[in-house]
């Protein structure tokens, strides 16, 4: 049993999850959109996440020189194979999607700077996201596609929100002076905010030609997520059932298209 914990902690804290996670998000916008894969994109994503979220993570413990332990070079091992990953998926896209996804990581590198400021560093780490896996899946056609906003804006809504339950629990750790929604509003508002977001997706997904139920239902998980968030919920609420969201809806999709 501690065998399958350590594991799995590995899985979330190598950033292994996360990266499955946004490239499920590009999968979804694929697939429901009825779009042209683009080759090697979604591979590229999945090592780029993995590769930037460990290089957000854990900056400081390198400059630091605090990273003598198993956990720490094991993380650098699957952060170096996503490098070398990252390398030749990169190498094998169109110049057009290289030059997207080099901005992509221009903006990454702005995240540390913005997180001194709780609601832009929100709504930027979801702007980011769905410029990733909505704009550039979408910069592949040739023409312009049906539902292209609608998915823009849903996509927009739909990472916001869950983002609600991190900041949920993250709120009591966070410096006062970050002002993040729970800190300035409080954890019922923000929770109220969340569900808001949530509606306001499932609502454009009627407004579409190709509406699913499988928006429908996400919707209902994210907001049962968001209702049972709390300051005393483990790590793993967030970092692995909130981030679990993307693949459920990428095996729903599946099942149902």
């Amino acid at each position: 049993m501690q065998f399958l914990k350590r594991l799995l902690d590995f899985y979330i804290q190598s950033s292994i999850h996360v990266g499955f996670a946004v490239f499920c998000l590009v999968k979804i916008t694929e697939i429901t959109a009825k779009l042209h894969p683009i080759p090697f994109f979604s591979a590229c994503v999945f090592f780029a996440t993995i590769l930037g979220y460990n290089f957000l993570k854990y900056l400081e413990v390198l400059r630091k020189g605090n990273f003598y332990s198993i956990k720490y070079y094991s993380i650098f091992l699957v952060t170096f194979f996503s490098f070398i990953g990252l390398f030749f998926t990169f190498n094998n896209l169109k110049n057009t999607i290289q030059i997207y996804i080099v901005f992509s990581g221009l903006l990454v590198l702005l995240y540390p700077l913005l997180r001194k400021f709780g609601l832009i560093k929100l709504f930027f780490v979801s702007v980011v996201v769905t410029f990733i896996t909505v704009c550039i899946p979408y910069a592949n056609t040739e023409f312009f596609l049906q539902d292209y906003e609608i998915n823009l804006i849903q996509r927009f809504l739909i990472v916001s929100s869950f983002l609600i339950p991190f900041e949920i629990i993250d709120s009591p750790f966070d410096p006062i002076s970050l002002q993040t929604i729970p800190q300035k509003f409080g954890i019922n508002k923000s929770k109220l905010f969340g569900m808001l977001l949530v509606i306001s997706f499932v609502v454009l997904e009627f407004l579409k030609s190709n509406s699913s139920l499988v928006s429908f239902l996400i919707g209902l998980v994210t907001v049962i997520l968001i209702h049972f968030s709390s300051t005393n919920r483990n790590k793993y609420y967030t970092s692995f059932w909130v981030e679990s969201v993307p693949i459920f809806w990428l095996i729903l999709v599946l099942v149902f298209s």
